[in-house]
């Protein structure tokens, strides 16, 4: 099935529309594709009982949280700060140890 097809379901969903075959073939040929009356039909058909609320809820809960370009900036200046600390850290054992001649 061409996901052309499920995206006009879905935008059709989401703007509160019927979903059938006309709104279908508007949808698509507003954006330039031709439609295919089999595939409507059989899209209309796989969609009988399916609660497309329900589906769009159950993949939003799923989805992973992607970290904002503020927390990817910090993550940075994190590893940053930690390597600098790192560094001074084994210049003070470096230090150290040619004091007592390690």
């Amino acid at each position: 099935m061409g996901l052309e097809y499920i995206y006009a379901v879905w935008l059709l969903h989401e703007a509160k529309k019927e979903i059938n075959a006309d709104n279908i073939k508007k949808v698509l040929t507003s954006v330039g594709i031709e439609p295919n009356d089999a595939m409507i039909n059989a899209v209309l058909a796989s969609l009988q009982g399916v609660d497309l609320n329900k589906i769009k809820e159950e993949s939003l809960s799923f989805a992973p949280a992607q970290p904002t370009p503020q927390q990817t900036e910090q993550k940075k200046e994190e590893k940053q700060e930690n390597k600098a600390e790192e560094k001074k850290e084994e210049q003070a054992l470096e230090g150290l140890s040619s004091l007592f001649g390690f």
